[in-house]
């Protein structure tokens, strides 16, 4: 096998309803992965419908809602994973958001909102991942962030 092969490993990306997680995990299916797609239920109902959309381009994913920053829900999520497919390959902690303001102009609530989800979710869905891991967990990456603006990866 390759190091592009990915047929036969389980591939999670958090945050992969849109965006560059939405094209990263769809990418593991075209290189043969069994895909678990996360997004985080929003008021709209729009990362959903997004998430399902990512699926029907993939081979029979698992398509799951879970906020990373509650680890009771990344908990939940690790057991269904572990449940259908028996374990973890490759954790890609991709959940993230950002405020376009300025520290002058950011609340302390907005602040604290972004450390929790960049920061703190990518913390309990490593920890939580490590416990469903094959092979000791060799595969599992931080989160990667496109600046606003930027088609470059910091």
């Amino acid at each position: 096998m390759s190091d592009l092969d990915f047929t036969g490993k389980v591939v999670l990306v958090t945050g992969s309803s849109r965006g560059i997680g939405a094209e990263m995990i769809k990418a593991f299916g075209k290189r043969g992965a069994t895909c678990v797609v996360n997004y985080f239920t929003d008021p709209k109902g729009e990362n959903k419908a997004d998430a399902e959309k990512v699926g029907k381009e993939l081979k029979e994913p698992l398509v799951i809602d879970c906020d990373v920053t509650q680890p009771q829900q990344v908990e939940a999520m690790m057991k269904q994973i572990q449940d259908r497919h028996g374990g973890l390959d490759v954790l890609i902690n991709n959940s993230g958001i950002i405020r376009d303001r300025t520290i002058k102009k950011m609340s302390l609530e907005e602040f604290e909102s972004i450390v929790r989800v960049n920061l703190t979710g990518t913390f309990i869905a490593t920890q939580k991942a490590m416990s469903i891991m094959r092979n000791g967990g060799d595969r599992i990456l931080p989160s990667m962030r496109l600046r606003p603006g930027s088609s470059t990866l910091e």
